[in-house]
């Protein structure tokens, strides 16, 4: 029986090779998150979009980290350093086999618990495209936006703090998504009929999950609304059903799927909305009712 030819042996040690470097450029984070003194993040000059990105994202994990731009050919070795995007020596993250250092960063962290899962997939997944010389058509221009802000006349800690920004803001936005799903569970729901008195919005996927066909919203700060979740949609309803039980002044969206008075880009008092919400949340619960020609059980 012959034994593995040279292009398997070959394949095998390649894939030997990037299990060790994987290995130990997550070593290298983890001891780098970990380290109690001052810590660095080394980038190379004329920042690309995977330098200033994985910089971004490094500065998440370690808001205390110092950002030093140096030739891409220099060594770091200073302790509590990290080098990302550049070859260099013991310190460097690159990311080869991921295919960017934004890809391996994401990868490593997201098995660590510093970030969450899949929450800059699409990113990690388009630089990973980009920064090997691959082709990309993915609508996410990354390397693009990074070269309009150098035209714009950015400089390089500029142009990192910015990625940074828009890296923050999709956690915080994860964040809050992640508290109105938790809110939206425990939403009172009555007859396919959800009810939001509170301020933070909710998530209609969740509430649909529950069996709620439609969420009935008051809140000081926003008005009066009632809002199609994704069942709603789904069964076909339309809101401009309603419109002759609702006051003039009433909104509702021309294809059916939001009837309001008032919202957070137009905040009204829901005292005047024209209708108590006792007799509002009865309206749309005996069209519900009507239209679905049953009464909708809660999901628990």
């Amino acid at each position: 029986m012959s034994g593995p030819t040279i292009a398997v042996m070959i394949e095998r040690e390649i894939g030997k090779i990037a299990d060790e470097e994987r290995s130990g450029s997550r070593s290298r984070v983890l001891e780098w998150c970990n380290h109690e003194g001052d810590v660095t993040i080394y980038t190379h000059e004329m920042v690309d979009a995977d330098a200033a990105f994985s910089a971004g994202l490094m500065s998440l994990v370690r808001p205390d980290a110092e950002i030093v731009l140096v030739p891409a050919d220099v060594i770091v070795d200073r302790d509590g350093s990290l080098a990302i995007d550049m070859i260099s020596g013991g310190n460097g993250v690159k990311g080869f086999e991921e295919g960017s250092a934004f890809g391996e960063l994401c990868s490593i962290l997201t098995s660590l618990g510093l970030i969450p899962a899949r929450l800059f997939t699409r990113f990690a997944d388009h630089l990973n495209l980009t920064d090997s010389g691959k082709r990309c058509n993915d609508r996410i221009a990354l390397p693009g936006l990074v070269k309009s802000w150098r035209y714009a006349g950015l400089d390089d800690m500029t142009i990192i703090s910015r990625a940074h920004e828009i890296l923050r803001g999709m956690m915080a936005g994860m964040e809050e998504n992640m508290a109105r799903v938790n809110k939206s569970q425990n939403l009172p729901i009555k007859d396919g009929v959800a009810l939001n008195l509170t301020a933070g919005g909710h998530n209609r996927k969740t509430l649909a999950k529950r069996g709620a066909y439609l969420v009935v919203v008051q809140h000081e700060g926003s008005g009066q609304s009632v809002i199609l979740t994704p069942k709603g949609k789904q069964a076909g309803l339309d809101l401009n059903e309603v419109s002759g039980e609702l006051p003039d002044k009433w909104f509702i969206h021309p294809s059916g799927f939001m009837a309001c008075f008032g919202s957070r880009k137009a905040p009204k008092n829901p005292h005047d909305s024209g209708i108590e919400l006792e007799g509002l949340c009865k309206i749309v619960r005996d069209w519900l009712v009507s239209t679905l020609g049953f009464v909708p059980e809660v999901t628990l």
